[in-house]
């Protein structure tokens, strides 16, 4: 084929745009002199991540563009060059495709620790740990930022509110990563600020500060990297100030131990214990009479229970998961009285079964009523003593409510349903399901009282 000198010319210049266009994650390097319109898409994308600040995408590549692109490379832990090449321009575009997923309850994963770690730096998100689950505290503070943001207050971190929430934390300096690392012979003002720190929270116990880093505050420097998952060096770099600095703005210390604790286990004490607490108790887990604060074997078997329930591993340890499945936690749906009975009463016969707690096999007196409770979404204890620890007393039974009977001992060891008209349903050891009277002389004797769920 014959072209003439015209169509090759044309040709060529054809093909050296062709080279010149950006294609799917690919740029020539871009840097600072050049102009062209990949130039102006590449501010156009920055832009949209809230590094190019100036008020229109030019198509030069001036200072203010070279000043975008390394705030964007620190941003994603590439070399921070000032210039687009393949890798750049390629992370450029991944974050664009990363900014438009949608993220709520139940989400997980490394975008909702992206998302939690951008909360965290900008004081929303509260909690000690970046979790990867985004549970109803990251969903509150989503929906802190988004009321201080002019946002629909949705709790949703759609593509509109992880955009701000990245525009926000690229306005704000990298201070803490430009600090002095502060190590045994360091002294002055900051060694003092640090030591107050640290013995707020729990740390650092010398009587006095010295303003001087010595043995003493390397050790409490330890004792929190450690407690925070941090690498051990008993040095105060920019991380473990930082992560400090979340400390004594997250929590209001108590003099005992950092509140900030990341994981309650046995021996814990304090107000998240009773959080906990409280929460499973609402929940039938806790079946302690009184909240105490005090993480022990009582706690630890709710806590079991609730994992289980919940279908996280059974470790009896709160950590970062259980905490936030815990919290976000649905109420329990409110008891149909009128359904539970009717329930109730397409089981009468059922023999009694020790250990039963299931049609099929039969019930003792507490899997009758745990198995009815179920159907309605009430979660309650095993046992009859513990049904009693968890229950609100009533001066009279209404229909729906629990009477105790004490059958062997002082305490409560039989228990069944109250059906109105002085009856109730229950499973005897000689009966199994049945309806009985509390008219009886036998039960009239041994009654203990009500109590409502």
């Amino acid at each position: 084929m014959n072209l003439k000198p015209r169509h090759i010319v044309l040709t060529s210049a054809f093909a050296s745009a062709l080279f010149l266009m950006p294609d799917d994650g690919k740029a020539a390097e871009w840097k600072v002199g050049m102009s062209s319109p990949q130039v102006k898409e590449l501010q156009q994308l920055l832009k949209e991540k809230g590094f190019f600040t100036y008020p229109t995408a030019t198509g030069y590549f001036g200072t203010i563009t070279e000043q975008a692109v390394k705030a964007f490379q620190a941003s994603v832990r590439l070399p921070v060059t000032g210039v687009v090449d393949d890798v750049t321009y390629a992370k450029l575009k991944e974050a664009a495709v990363y900014s438009t997923a949608e993220m709520k309850i139940g989400s997980r994963g490394n975008n909702v620790k992206v998302l939690q770690q951008n909360l965290k730096q900008l004081g929303y998100f509260k909690y000690p740990e970046i979790t990867g689950y985004y549970g109803t505290i990251t969903r509150d503070a989503v929906k802190r930022f988004q009321q201080n943001h002019g946002l629909p207050a949705t709790g949703i971190a759609d593509a509109r509110t992880v955009q701000s929430i990245q525009n926000e934390v690229n306005r704000r300096p990298a201070r803490i990563a430009q600090a002095t690392v502060l190590t045994i012979g360091s002294k002055g003002t900051e060694v003092s600020k640090l030591q107050q720190n640290l013995k707020q929270l729990g740390y650092f116990t010398y009587p006095k500060i010295t303003g001087y880093y010595g043995t003493v505050t390397a050790d409490a420097v330890r004792q929190f990297q450690k407690r925070y998952r941090l690498p051990v060096t008993g040095k105060a770099d920019g991380e473990t100030l930082a992560k400090i600095n979340e400390a004594i703005a997250d929590s209001k210390p108590e003099p005992s131990a950092p509140k900030a604790a990341i994981r309650l286990t046995i021996g814990s004490t304090g107000s998240e214990v009773k959080k906990v607490q409280t929460k499973l108790k609402q929940l039938g887990y806790f079946t302690h009479p009184e909240i105490t604060g005090y993480y022990g074997s009582i706690t630890a078997e709710a806590v079991k229970q609730f994992q289980k329930s919940a279908g996280i591993k059974a470790t009896g340890v709160v950590d970062a998961e259980t905490y936030e499945r815990l919290m976000g936690q649905a109420p329990q749906r409110k008891l149909n009285a009128i359904a539970l009975v009717a329930d109730a009463a397409e089981l009468l016969g059922k023999p009694y079964v020790w250990g039963g707690e299931t049609p099929q096999v039969g019930f003792d007196c507490s899997g009758f009523i745990v198995y009815l409770f179920k159907k309605q979404g009430i979660s309650l204890p095993r046992t009859v003593a513990t049904i009693w620890n968890v229950g609100t007393p009533v001066s009279a039974p209404s229909v729906g409510d629990i009477v105790f009977f004490a059958t062997s001992g002082s305490g409560p060891s039989h228990a069944g349903i109250y059906i109105g008209n002085q009856q109730f349903i229950h499973s005897g050891s000689s009966t199994g399901v049945t309806i009985s009277s509390l008219n009886n002389s036998y039960w009239k004797a041994r009654y203990l009282g009500a109590k409502r769920y």
